[in-house]
């Protein structure tokens, strides 16, 4: 019995092949949409579950409010691992860590860019990464020691066994600084780092190479500050551990350094941590909220296409009428009649699937590119993935399948062989309610692209404060060259119009927040402002145009300017209260500050400019020529930036790297334009822009399919129509007007319906940005007058098709 339901359903698709090819293609992109998102979720959602017990692993930061809102941080001085481990009973382990990318040299090879991380010995006691080789119980519990990834171990030493090796560190690199000096490591270990770890990284090197009593209680001004991960005993919860910090922040944290109010520490599951504010997110990953939309995106595409086939079997309904009538009249009942329209459902869906299979291998290059991931059609065949894939696609074409087989199998024969009636159950108004979803869910697409847009070329075009045009970043080996040194060289290309020495590049800026405290503020009621410092010599300025409010720049001639000149910013100004209004005022010019070092005096103010992202507002910063303070070992400056002046960059670039082989010859002659960095920093948003493009032309084109059908169905049922009133004198295009002006209607119930909801979400998303175009009522509008456009020329093709049909041939039609 299920062979012959089978076997008629074919005949009747093959029958029907047109609409038949249109149900299986639609369906078959909104499929492969839904799996390739899907992949994606379920990747993003995978990460750091491989550890072993990782649900009692937590990431503990701090947190504090600003008037910009809640800062989230994971940087803890020293003593506050090993104050954790003494105190809290609930931690079973608890490990310090930070990182940075540093140059690292094997056996005379060089290998850039390289992430390090220093952590305390009992690392493995807390993480479970895969062991490959060493002896993990002791491979950090000395100086000198590290433990490669599997990756790295290849890349440095190919097939050889790298445990008892050498790899050499420059100590000198990353945020944290160090003397300039290199550092020979002894691999003590390899592991496996998994593509799905927030955790990565190339070597981890015992702590206690940097030097320091790292135990000693009182180390709390030590540069080494990082990042602490703890591991529960068995049965703590989350809320036990939260309130143990708060009993240990209120108590000896506090005492201990000295703080006037206790420490506000945040704790995030591992699990959770990849999501968190307390990791950096790369682009659209880690980050939850383009999780859920992508997941969004997702079933409303499946939804389309869903749709697409439930529309196109109800619209056919009417026609089959007469073989429900005949069916039942020989015996068939309702459930035989529903067990034959669902068999239909499930051949397309099979095929679908199918067809989905292959665009999903095919794309897949693509997508991740798109996305910026790494999957592969492994991930798609391997374990379940593909049975659940399949199942899925059969219960999406048993939904669209349900309602028409329902309204089918429920006709009464005599009534509909009598009359060849249309099904009851209001399947014409169930269809243009799904058109109306369909296209609401294209124009919301639509509407969201355009604000997205928007908003980049707002930022891209928007003033930065400075002239960034031709401005060249280089960075500086402190083991290979000398800031000096390098300007001098550089300054004598004729293509090279300014030089300045800085450790903060535009667009590039990680530097250090610093506390200031005013003159004349009592000593218990001082007020501090946490301020961006940078390092940078007198030609600043004038290398990215900066424009002064009130004074003047750092001048080298001046002896004081060496330890105790600070240019402000206008924030600074502000938040100092040395502003009226929106405008520094000369009265800053003058005044002194404890910041960086004592009795720091304001020599000048220049304008605001961003040296970060729009994404967030101008904040107080200081400019001064270095720290003077002696314990201070890192450089202060450690790149340059060059303002070019040249017609031909590539031969001008290539002059420059001749330069610096005859400074650094074993250095890379690393090099960034400025306006580059702050391209950088839109990726994010530029990609999802591309991915929401992407995503609204595969729903309009689902969804045009879905129309294609429709229109073409509607002409049919209508084709004697048509040849009645071309005989008694329509014209075409009246008849145009009779085909479309349906379907149009409905696309501008659809734009009303989704307009208000896509605007309000692109205002959400604009929030994330401090300075943002405003998106208006005319992008929203172009974005429906697009989805209508498409519409009509989707049904206005089929009905001029129709319009121009010899009207003897239309009424000899049936």
């Amino acid at each position: 019995m299920t062979k012959n339901y089978f076997l008629v359903a074919l005949r009747t698709l093959r029958r029907r092949a047109g609409y038949a090819g249109l149900n299986i293609l639609g369906l078959a992109v909104g499929l492969a949409c839904f799996f390739l998102l899907g992949l994606y979720v379920r990747d993003e959602l995978a990460f750091d579950r491989f550890h072993d017990d990782v649900e009692q692993v937590y990431a503990v930061g701090t947190a504090w409010e600003t008037d910009e809102g809640t800062r989230y941080s994971m940087v803890h001085p020293p003593p506050t691992t090993a104050l954790m481990a003494m105190h809290i009973p609930e931690v079973a382990a608890v490990v310090r860590e930070y990182s940075a990318t540093v140059p690292v040299q094997v056996a005379g090879d060089r290998f850039d860019d390289q992430q390090r991380r220093y952590v305390e010995s009992g690392f493995f006691n807390v993480f479970d990464f895969p062991h490959v080789a060493g002896d993990l119980a002791t491979a950090l519990a000395a100086p000198n020691q590290a433990v490669l990834s599997a990756q790295a171990a290849r890349r440095y030493f190919g097939q050889a066994d790298p445990v008892g090796k050498i790899v050499t560190l420059d100590v000198s690199q990353g945020m944290f600084g160090g003397t300039s000096e290199a550092r020979d490591l002894t691999v003590m270990a390899v592991v496996e780092v998994p593509r799905t770890s927030s955790i990565t990284f190339d070597l981890l090197v015992s702590i206690a190479t940097r030097g320091g009593a790292l135990t000693d209680l009182d180390a709390w001004n030590l540069s080494i500050s990082g990042g602490a991960f703890a591991r529960l005993h068995p049965g703590v919860t989350q809320a036990q551990f939260e309130e143990a910090l708060d009993r240990f922040s209120t108590g000896v944290y506090t005492e201990l350094s000295n703080r006037d109010d206790p420490v506000n520490f945040e704790v995030v599951p591992l699990t959770d941590f990849y999501f968190s504010d307390f990791h950096f997110a790369e682009g659209l990953r880690g980050d939850a909220r383009y999780l859920a939309l992508f997941g969004g995106i997702a079933l409303l595409v499946l939804l389309i296409a869903v749709v697409n086939y439930t529309n196109l079997a109800t619209a056919q309904a009417a026609d089959r009428t007469r073989e429900v009538g005949v069916r039942k009249a020989i015996g068939a009942g309702r459930g035989q009649l529903a067990r034959q329209f669902l068999s239909e459902a499930l051949l397309v869906s099979g095929a679908a699937f199918a067809l989905a299979v292959v665009l999903v291998t095919a794309a897949l290059p693509g997508f991740n590119a798109l996305f910026g991931t790494d999957l592969s059609a492994g991930v798609l065949l391997g374990g379940a993935t593909l049975p659940l894939m399949l199942a899925l696609a059969l219960g999406a074409g048993l939904l669209a399948g349900a309602y028409p087989a329902l309204v089918l199998a429920r006709q009464r024969p005599m009534e509909v062989l009598r009359a060849g009636s249309a099904p009851k159950g209001g399947s014409a108004g169930l269809r243009k309610v799904l058109v109306v979803a369909q296209f609401a869910v294209t124009v919301a697409l639509l509407v969201g692209v355009a604000g997205i847009v928007q908003q980049l070329r707002f930022v891209q075009n928007a003033d930065l404060g400075f002239d960034g045009d031709q401005v060249l970043h280089v960075e500086l080996d402190p083991l290979a060259v000398t800031p000096e040194a390098a300007k001098a060289a550089f300054l004598q290309h004729p293509a090279v119009r300014q030089a300045s020495a800085t450790g903060a590049a535009p667009g590039n800026y990680w530097g250090m927040y610093s506390t200031s405290d005013l003159e004349g503020q009592p000593e218990d009621d001082p007020s501090f402002t946490m301020m961006w410092v940078v390092f940078a010599d007198a030609d600043y300025a004038d290398v990215l145009g900066l424009d002064l409010v009130a004074g003047r720049f750092l001048d080298a001639d001046i002896a004081t300017d060496a330890t105790n000149a600070v240019v402000l910013n206008e924030a600074a100004a502000r938040e100092l209260g040395w502003a009226e209004g929106d405008a520094a005022v000369p009265a800053a010019l003058g005044k002194t500050m404890n910041w960086v070092a004592p009795e720091s005096q304001v020599v000048g103010v220049v304008e605001d400019f961003h040296f970060g992202s729009m994404h967030d507002v101008i904040e107080p910063a200081g400019i001064r020529f270095g720290d003077p303070r002696p314990e201070v070992t890192w450089p202060d400056h450690t790149g340059l930036l060059l303002k070019l002046d040249t017609q031909d960059l590539l031969a001008t670039m290539s002059e420059l790297e001749a330069t610096w082989q005859t400074l650094a010859p074993d250095a890379p002659f690393e090099t960034t334009f400025v306006d580059e960095y702050y391209e950088q920093m839109y990726q994010s948003e530029v990609r999802l822009g591309r991915i929401l493009g992407v995503f609204a032309g595969l729903a309009i084109f689902v969804a045009c399919l879905g129309l294609v059908g429709l229109a073409a169905f509607t002409a049919q049922r209508r084709t004697k129509e048509i040849g009645v009133r071309k005989v008694l004198g329509a014209s075409v295009a009246s008849i145009l007007r009779l085909l479309t002006r349906d379907f149009v209607a409905l696309v501008v119930v659809a734009f009303v319906v989704a307009a208000p909801l896509a605007w309000w979400g692109v205002q959400q998303w604009l929030d994330g940005f401090a300075y943002r175009a405003e998106v208006g009522a005319g992008t929203v509008l172009l974005a429906g007058l697009a989805a209508l456009t498409l519409a009509l020329l989707v049904t206005g093709a089929l009905a001029w098709r129709a319009a121009r049909l010899d009207p003897v041939r239309a009424l000899r039609y049936e």
